[in-house]
């Protein structure tokens, strides 16, 4: 057998085997800039009337029960610092992805209508995710959303997400975004998606400066622009 077959094995192997690793600082919040690839937002919304609860109400129920809201099999959550709920800011989390990956989260800000997650460098992903309910003019309606600004944490994971991934990814925030609406009450009216890739990309909710300027960070990364949306009744 040629000495190159056994070499062609192995680097599979040692590639799973720094990915199972992880980095050498796994609990560092993490910015963009430790990523690879395009800075992006992923947009995912459900707007719904009729609700029988309030906005803060529906929002404080998210984030403490943020676990039961989100389909085990694709993302299972546990407190890391302590059981959850209760999921206050500065808690940490721990999550098993599609049952194979691991990643860790810090809760960096919460307020009355939504809070917002920081991933670790124990992540598949660089970046933040904002979880938010927005009321409309009209009582009873309003708007659920949850927007990720992100960049894969290695060449692989990019790889990952671009080989389907991303379908999974959606589909796991869908899924939170119905049982969220289940828990509003009300029915669901209208709902999308939007993704978008470009230069000084940023969330749509802006929040006050985080300790350690992250989101100076997140602002000066970016790339090439482009915009996919998606929406569905």
């Amino acid at each position: 057998m040629s000495p190159r077959f056994p070499l062609l094995w192995a680097l599979p192997v040692l590639m799973a085997a720094l990915i199972l690793k992880g980095p050498h600082d796994p609990l560092r919040p993490s910015t963009p800039q430790d990523g690879v690839g395009p800075l992006t937002r992923r947009r995912y919304w459900l707007e719904v009337e009729g609700t029988t609860r309030g906005a803060e109400e529906i929002a404080g129920h998210w984030r403490n029960q943020l676990p039961s809201h989100v389909p085990r099999w694709l993302a299972w959550f546990r407190g890391l610092d302590h059981p959850v709920p209760p999921v206050q800011q500065g808690d940490r989390l721990w999550i098993l992805m599609f049952l194979t990956r691991r990643g860790r989260v810090v809760i960096e800000h919460t307020d009355p209508l939504g809070f917002r997650v920081r991933t670790l460098r124990l992540h598949p992903e660089a970046g933040t995710t904002d979880f938010r309910v927005s009321p409309r003019e009209t009582p009873g309606r309003l708007v659920l959303q949850i927007e990720s600004l992100l960049r894969s944490s290695s060449h692989f994971d990019r790889l990952a997400y671009l080989l389907g991934v991303h379908a999974a990814q959606r589909r796991t925030w869908e899924l939170t975004l119905r049982s969220v609406a289940r828990y509003a009450g009300g029915h669901v009216v209208d709902h999308g998606t939007e993704t978008l890739e470009m230069p000084g990309v940023h969330h749509t909710a802006q929040l006050p400066e985080p300790p350690g300027g992250f989101g100076a960070a997140e602002r000066r990364s970016g790339s090439s622009g482009k915009c996919r949306e998606s929406r569905g009744t």
